[in-house]
């Protein structure tokens, strides 16, 4: 037997049903080297230029080169919404990409690190990242040593937009 709904027992189901949200957020761990320029200005720039029209703020982690200001404004990256902290060590630098994660002020977070992140920092990492609806962005400099302990697949990122 088929029993009419009611517009109200309607609405009580959908109240029922838990809200779906997409979330841009996540960590992407890419391994660069100057060997193929080209990469950094047709993947990851487009990428970090689209997610800084967001209001929120752009945080790079770098090593101690400061970026290169002209390359930026020249990439089309805002400079009023960048924060860059330079001469961090790779403790540091995750400390810091964590507290600017659970701050939720960030769009997209570009970190230089030099060691390989642990499975409990990169789930806890990515954890964070999904909750605040912000794109990391983990580059790992190529050497030989990282070649054979890497995935193959990673994309290798060149390091000239430093000075």
């Amino acid at each position: 037997m088929i029993t009419p709904h009611s517009v109200n027992d309607f609405s009580k189901q959908m109240r029922a049903i838990p809200e779906v949200t997409t979330s841009i957020g996540g960590i992407n761990q890419i391994c660069y080297d100057n060997a193929s320029p080209t990469l950094l200005n047709l993947l990851l720039l487009p990428a970090i230029k689209q997610l800084g029209q967001q209001a929120k703020w752009m945080l790079w982690l770098t090593p101690e080169n400061k970026l290169d200001r002209s390359w930026l404004e020249h990439s089309g990256i805002s400079l009023s919404k960048s924060v860059q902290i330079p001469m961090l060590d790779d403790d540091q630098k995750i400390d810091s990409m964590t507290q600017a994660l659970k701050s939720g002020n960030y769009s997209v977070i570009t970190v230089w690190l030099d060691s390989t992140l642990s499975a409990e920092q990169q789930n806890s990492l990515d954890f964070l990242a999904k909750e605040s609806d912000t794109v990391v962005f983990i580059l790992h400099k190529n050497s030989p040593h990282n070649r054979s302990t890497r995935q193959m697949s990673h994309q290798k990122i060149p390091t000239f937009a430093f000075l």
